[in-house]
C-alpha cells in the first residue's frame, strides 16, 4: 500500500466515524432550533441534552459500524508497515 492509499484510507476511516455523529448533531440542533424559535423558548440546555441523547443512541446502534472502519484501516496500516520502511 502506497503512502496516498494510506491517506486516503486515513480519510475515509475519519468519516466513517465522525460522520454519523456530526450529522446527528446537525440534524437535532436544527431541529431543535427551529422549534425554540417557534415558540420562543430560549432555554440552551435542550439543545444540549437532546444532542447527548442523540449522540448516546446513534453510537449504541451505529457504534460496530463507526468502528470497523478504524479496525481495518488499523489492520491495513499494520501490514503496510514492512513495505513502508523497506521501499
Amino acid at each position: 500500500m502506497s503512502n496516498s492509499g494510506l491517506s486516503t484510507g486515513a480519510w475515509l476511516a475519519f468519516a466513517q466515524l465522525a460522520g454519523p455523529v456530526l450529522l446527528a448533531m446537525l440534524v437535532i440542533g436544527l431541529g431543535t432550533g427551529v422549534l425554540q424559535t417557534a415558540t420562543q423558548i430560549r432555554e440552551a440546555s435542550i439543545p444540549f441534552v437532546l444532542k447527548l441523547g442523540g449522540v448516546a443512541l446513534l453510537t449504541i446502534a451505529a457504534g460496530h459500524f463507526m468502528v470497523s472502519g478504524i479496525e481495518d484501516y488499523a489492520a491495513a496500516l499494520f501490514t503496510a508497515i514492512p513495505g513502508l520502511l523497506h521501499g
